[in-house]
């Protein structure tokens, strides 16, 4: 049972407009800004607004039909999609695929597609021959240039806005220096994540694996009150738990007093990963007084690759932590990336006894996640190849074989590797996606899409150009090769 919902009539004469997430429903309501683009769009008068999502991740391209009132997804006159992860464009794919509407953009009509996300302002060419527009940075920064688009169907290349049918034409990312605070959300229990409240955008680390961190740059933080009113206002309205929502979110100035006000105000809050190094006694305890049972953080690596990548964080640091948690009662759940270039079997043996340690200290419960390197672009490590599949698998097994932990999860080497290929993609991707939809997403279609191909640009060196250089004002090439270089000598690559 879904609350807060706005509730237009049909009328033919307005402008039909899918809200598509190409994921599941729980999923696409864990999401932030398909809160946002649901809310901004039904406050046009002239819109008329449906929602749409994938009916499972698996399985034949079907036809699409509309969350609210079943209408087709070729009905409509533009489908709007926020995406955050590259395996959703295979979804993307599949809902035209099912729903009759041409893929590609240059044989197509009706429905205009505009898409926006982190991966689309990192690399806009995986999905160019596909979109009419594409989103480059921040969408508050472009809102009303794209309410102009939907209004007079003109397509038109700006700041932040790409076109790919007019080829790789040279576009400046845009970018919001303020960020407004969102105090309405469609309410359901189905949902991944509780409802969440951005504290930032960018990181001030800059850690050379970290995408995100170079495409949103500079850093910026919201301030404090604006903060805790949303908290405040989505506590009151829904009643439910907030998560606060940022890439290091207690880099923020004002982290503990934000956590003493919303102590002080009995809310109940949620945190993601946090910087080891930023914690203390005092900011623990605080955290534990909220209610949470979990301190989350991301180790990554041996200190000797730690300091390579940019997280320039001590072991001791890690065990400091442990003890807080252990002397505040609290879960560790500890994150740590495998097959970065240049590590050693000596790494691995490394990130063992610091895990031995952890648990050693009598911490409640460890959770470890050990995740392989996605090579991403607009990152220092966007030269570098990715290691194979079993060389990503032997690794995880390796140190799930000889570590100390209560539970374990990892991430499928398999998809990591279609994800990187995706990601470091030029427009000729769009034919592995393709194949790989029309076979049904699965296993079986992502190991045919590697036998044809698909993962050759992330198994090797590149070299510039890439596909994404036409894509201005995200972050100096120059500076990026210079982290590479950094990278190379820490690490002992020639």
């Amino acid at each position: 049972m879904e609350k807060e919902l706005i509730n237009k009539k049909y009328n033919k004469n307005k402008i039909k407009v899918a809200l598509f997430y190409p994921s599941i429903y729980s999923v696409a309501m864990s999401s932030l800004v398909f809160h946002k683009l649901y809310f901004l769009l039904n406050q046009l008068e002239e819109i008329y607004l449906e929602r749409f999502y994938m009916p499972s991740l698996t399985g034949k391209p079907t036809p699409m039909r509309s969350f609210e009132n079943g209408m087709p997804l070729k009905d409509f006159d533009y489908v709007i999609i926020p995406v955050h992860y590259e395996l959703d464009y295979v979804n993307i794919v599949k809902a035209l695929i099912g729903s009759n509407i041409e893929v590609y953009s240059s044989k197509r009509n009706r429905p205009k597609i505009i898409i926006g996300g982190p991966p689309i302002t990192a690399n806009p060419e995986p999905l160019a021959d596909l979109a009419d527009v594409e989103i480059i940075g921040d969408l508050e920064a472009v809102w009303q240039k794209l309410v102009d688009i939907i209004y007079s169907g003109k397509l038109d290349a700006g700041i932040g806005l790409y076109i790919p049918s007019l080829g790789k034409h040279e576009v400046r990312a845009a970018f919001s220096n303020s960020f407004d605070s969102l105090t309405k959300r469609i309410l359901t229990n189905e949902t991944t994540f509780s409802l969440g409240v951005e504290v930032m955008r960018g990181c001030p680390f800059n850690c050379v694996f970290c995408m995100e961190s170079y495409i949103s740059r500079p850093v910026r933080y919201k301030k404090s009150e604006d903060i805790v009113n949303e908290v405040i206002e989505l506590n009151k309205r829904y009643n439910d738990r907030v998560s606060l929502i940022g890439l290091t979110v207690n880099s923020h100035p004002d982290f503990k007093k934000i956590l003493k006000n919303i102590k002080e105000k009995n809310l109940n809050i949620s945190l993601p990963s946090l910087r080891a190094e930023l914690l203390d006694d005092d900011s623990i305890e605080l955290i534990a007084s909220l209610g949470q049972q979990t301190i989350t953080i991301a180790p990554e690596s041996s200190e000797r690759i730690r300091f390579a990548l940019g997280k320039e964080i001590k072991d001791d640091d890690i065990i400091k932590v442990s003890r807080y948690a252990y002397k505040y009662n609290l879960n560790i759940k500890a994150y740590f990336i495998t097959s970065i270039p240049g590590e050693t079997y000596d790494d691995l043996n490394s990130i063992v006894e610091l895990i031995h340690k952890i648990k050693n200290i009598g911490v409640r419960k460890l959770h470890l996640s050990v995740n392989p390197l996605v090579i991403k672009p607009r990152t220092p490590l966007q030269w570098l190849p990715m290691s194979d599949e079993k060389t990503m698998k032997e690794k995880i097994n390796y140190l799930k074989n000889n570590s100390y932990y209560d539970d374990f999860s990892s991430y499928d080497p398999l998809l990591a590797l279609i994800q990187g290929s995706i990601s470091l993609s030029d427009r000729d991707v769009l034919k592995y996606l393709i194949q790989i939809g029309l076979e049904g997403g699965n296993r079986a279609s992502f190991r045919n899409a590697i036998k044809n191909g698909l993962s050759n640009i992330a198994l090797k060196e590149r070299s510039e150009p890439f596909p994404w250089d036409h894509i201005k004002d995200i972050i100096d090439s120059k500076y990026l090769k210079e982290k590479y270089m950094e990278f190379k000598e820490k690490i002992g690559l020639s």
